[in-house]
């Protein structure tokens, strides 16, 4: 929603020019196979999970003698862990290793609380749905699309595709209908689901009439009994508990097109196979840790919210905790997610690293708004956690007993309540697809609940590199997982020794087969590695590694620009400094061709009226011109700068409205479109520059002025 014009001027820089439009901050503060019958599966999708327990009491885990026939038949390892070439393969030996298991929960709005299904239940559900598959005219190597937010539905129709030998293609609900439309004609998809009856009704309208490749296309949220319905089909479906419509995939047999929703240009079509799936799956649980079984436990729940549309999403939760037994409860969304952690109470979280900034904000935001006492206790149990963190890594003192007993009030006092906004058994956090920050990282491990960052990307399956429990560098993705190689090559693909910068390349099993129907971009980003004989993969991203096999990730290649003066600048570094002020909620840097970088920025005016004592009566516009926002601002960025370049640092500043799915600023796993925001603040950016057009530098080098 428009709200106005917002104008600032304020000392120390040179000139402050604020003009954007400022909305509500649509934020969430973290702090504020027994069998069943075919009758059983014709109720309303509620009703499904009505008989089974909201806790995970009922959870049985497998005897020495199962696990001893298991072993004999291939289906587990030496180590118990589940073996499989195929998706297909994943899902049908976790049914049976895993059988009474719980997999998945949905919360029920007429108790308040989560109901679970089993593995055996789940897949009977997969075997009902592949009927259904065949009964709408998939058939083998066809392509299903979804679009749908997580829910078990998804995993369903998933897996059914994955048992004929057909592939998925996973779409997102806040996508625009010509995305979908681009997709199902690209794509070449049969059939469709449709999680809502609102998206169904415009892809009715706006999506259908345009891809004839579409024959079905039913509804999941439909009511039983509704033509559309997705559960209506369900229910006149053969359960297919013999296999007979089984076509089982090879694990060079196409798996899923996943579209990058990219931040520039019409989305590009992965193809991901089953291998590539299933090696990412294996590499990233089974191959940095010594046990395995340990690393991601049976007992092992999460809270998903993180989309399966994605890659990350969807291998590195879906699909490995489905490998080991664990079970996901699906999140209702954003709004909910503080609710949904309470009653679900996850051990492992998946996220980008934006929930957990607002972790760290929060606790920060509540301890500077804290009497002194309440603070010096805060500061004291983060700074306790901390050191106990260094020493169990040891490289901090060692703890006595003294230390112990005193960590043990404070971790009771404060840091224990901190945990509890997470639901109380949070014992290990993933973070993915984008870069998060050290200090939130260190925060996280003071509190108890370690991050494992990761990198990687789609056309990777998505892990490269990976940060585990045991073996974690903070400031680093990581090591590359088992069977991956990572490269740092220059600008002619030649390898470079290790701490020098270069382009981030990947080797491996996980590296996608190419972009379909589109050779020119395959070949773009496709070359031979320097062992001369390899497919490698190159990612965009700039970074190095060191003698020990750590890889750090410094920028994106393609959005490093030249200052006027010639200067090299890599804005997300930038940003992400900026980003670290409890102040400040999103930023994009610019400065292109100019004389100086300027800085678009989101505030974060809660913790902003908060710190300044500011009533909120005040309009946001009022609180935007406000000479002491201002002035926190400014002093903001010269604290989060002080550790850059001096040409580095923005010399001018304005606020802007929040970068959302919504307004098409930001890509479902959360990057911000640089190239749209800056189209859409042209002109606010052109009058920090005193009214010079904007000009910008392609990654070829070619200049593009703004007239």
């Amino acid at each position: 929603m428009q709200r106005g014009i917002l104008n600032s001027r304020v000392k120390p820089f040179t000139r402050r020019i604020g003009a954007g439009i400022i909305s509500s901050l649509e934020k969430v503060s973290i702090l504020a196979a027994p069998s069943i019958t075919k009758s059983s599966l014709l109720l309303h999708r509620h009703d499904y999970f009505k008989k089974n327990s909201n806790s995970s009491s009922s959870r049985r885990f497998l005897t020495t003698d199962e696990e001893k026939e298991f072993r004999g038949r291939g289906i587990l390892d030496d180590e118990g862990m589940v073996t499989f070439e195929t998706l297909h393969e994943l899902q049908v030996r976790s049914s049976l290793v895993y059988s009474d298991n719980e997999i998945f929960g949905t919360f029920d709005p007429e108790t308040g609380k989560y109901d679970w299904i089993t593995y055996a239940e789940y897949s009977q559900r997969v075997n009902q749905c592949r009927t259904l598959l065949k009964d709408i005219g998939v058939r083998e190597s066809g392509k299903v699309a979804i679009i749908s937010n997580n829910r078990w539905e998804w995993a369903t129709v998933a897996a059914a595709a994955y048992s004929i030998n057909a592939a998925v293609t996973p779409m997102y609900e806040a996508q625009l209908p010509c995305d979908w439309q681009y997709i199902l004609n690209d794509s070449g998809s049969s059939a469709l689901f449709c999680a809502t009856q609102e998206i169904y009704d415009q892809v009715q309208k706006e999506v259908l009439p345009s891809t004839p490749a579409v024959k079905a296309c039913l509804c999941l949220d439909a009511p039983l009994g509704e033509q559309h319905s997705f559960h209506t089909a369900l229910s006149h479906s053969e359960i297919d508990d013999s296999g007979s419509l089984i076509v089982a995939p090879t694990p060079e047999d196409l798996a899923g097109l996943i579209y990058t929703s990219g931040t520039t240009g019409k989305p590009k079509g992965v193809i991901l196979t089953n291998a590539n799936f299933c090696s990412n799956v294996i590499g990233a649980t089974r191959s940095l840790v010594k046990n395995p079984k340990e690393f991601v436990k049976e007992s092992d729940r999460s809270l998903s919210f993180l989309p399966w549309a994605h890659s990350y999403g969807q291998t590195c939760e879906l699909w490995s905790l489905m490998s080991s037994g664990a079970s996901m409860g699906i999140c209702r969304g954003v709004p909910s997610i503080l609710e949904d952690l309470q009653l679900v109470k996850p051990t492992n979280l998946f996220s980008v690293p934006t929930l957990y900034k607002r972790v760290y904000d929060g606790v920060h935001n509540l301890i500077e708004a804290s009497p002194p006492l309440r603070q010096k206790l805060m500061k004291s149990a983060l700074n306790m956690g901390e050191a106990k963190a260094l020493s169990e890594k040891g490289i901090g003192p060692s703890f006595g007993t003294l230390k112990k007993i005193k960590f043990g009030v404070l971790d009771k006092l404060v840091l224990s309540k901190i945990r509890d906004r997470f639901g109380g058994n949070l014992q290990l956090a993933f973070s993915g697809g984008a870069a998060c920050p050290s200090e939130v990282i260190s925060f996280m491990d003071s509190i108890g609940i370690p991050i494992c960052e990761g990198y990687g990307l789609t056309e990777t399956s998505p892990i490269m590199t990976l940060n585990v429990p045991e073996s974690r560098k903070i400031g680093s993705v990581g090591k590359a997982i088992g069977g991956v190689t990572v490269y740092i090559v220059d600008e002619n693909g030649n390898a470079v020794p290790p701490e020098t910068e270069g382009e981030i390349c990947c080797v491996g099993p996980n590296v996608m087969k190419g972009y379909y129907n589109n050779t020119e971009a395959t070949d773009e980003v496709i070359s031979i590695a320097p062992d001369g004989k390899s497919r490698m993969f190159h990612t965009g991203d700039q970074g190095k590694i060191d003698e020990e096999g750590w890889v750090s990730v410094t920028g994106r290649i393609k959005e490093q620009y030249k200052l006027e003066n010639g200067k090299y600048v890599v804005p997300s570094p930038i940003e992400s400094a900026i980003g670290m002020s409890r102040f400040i909620s999103q930023v994009v840097l610019c400065g292109a061709n100019r004389p100086h970088n300027v800085a678009l920025l989101v505030p974060e005016f809660p913790a902003i009226r908060a710190e300044l004592g500011i009533e909120d009566d005040i309009e946001d516009d009022e609180l935007a011109n406000n000479a002491k926002v201002s002035e926190l601002i400014d002093e903001e960025i010269i604290k989060s700068c002080d550790k850059l370049k001096k040409f580095e640092t923005p010399k001018d500043w304005a606020f802007v409205a929040p970068f959302t799915a919504a307004n098409n600023m930001l890509t479902p796993k959360m990057s911000i479109r640089r190239h749209i925001v800056m189209k859409v603040y042209e002109e606010l950016i052109s009058h920090m520059y005193d009214g010079d057009p904007i000009v910008t530098e392609a990654a070829d080098g070619a200049l593009k002025g703004a007239a």
